[in-house]
């Protein structure tokens, strides 16, 4: 894979993400919808790719494997002072400030992306089902003298655990996004990208 290249691996992995950036950046040409597959693209690359070349997240299509996130073009007029200009090198665009943590409009499409993908209409039954079920087999175990009933029920707690952090987790990242979108506004204000 980067057998041939010198540097730390955090190096060689960063240089392999601005080679893959390169290589999908001419898909932002001014098409009304493109589309990047997790598998192509990390979510926070595509996120800096699309709000360089003046796109927003619109919705993710696919399973929890193989996601394709879509972007559109940003309506607001105030795009226009930021955005990379379509057809735009990677040579020039790398310079952009997307790539650098340097853009509140990247961390706010970072957060409007989290906040898209929460599923919590289908996860929160699921979870609801789960604690009930995880009841049901700790009563039956005390009621019946059977613990062995206790093993899918620890391990049903302990998903249950795992489920609740990783919405935690998804929240707290949003938050964190949207902190970082306003303290960059008013660091780094939006006056445009003379590439």
């Amino acid at each position: 894979m980067m057998s041939g290249e010198s540097g730390t691996f955090s190096q060689r992995v960063s240089r392999l993400g601005e080679r893959r950036r390169a290589q999908y950046a001419p898909l932002f040409d001014g098409r009304p919808e493109v589309a990047i597959a997790n598998t192509q693209l990390l979510p926070d690359q595509a996120i800096q790719l699309a709000t360089a070349y003046g796109y927003r997240y619109a919705r993710t299509l696919g399973k929890k494997s193989v996601r394709r996130r879509i972007f559109v073009p940003d309506p607001d007029p105030a795009v226009r002072f930021e955005a990379l200009p379509p057809g735009t090198p990677w040579e020039v665009a790398e310079a952009h400030p997307a790539f650098h943590g340097r853009s509140a409009r990247a961390a706010r499409n970072h957060a409007a992306m989290i906040k898209g993908e929460r599923k919590l209409v289908k996860l929160v039954p699921v979870m609801a089902v789960v604690l009930l079920g995880v009841v049901g087999m700790v009563v039956q175990a005390i009621v019946t003298d059977k613990m062995v009933l206790l093993v899918p029920a620890t391990f049903f707690t302990l998903l249950e655990v795992a489920l609740v952090a990783m919405i935690r987790a998804g929240f707290r990242k949003q938050r964190q996004l949207e902190a970082a979108a306003e303290r960059l506004v008013r660091e780094f204000p939006p006056h445009g990208f003379a590439p």
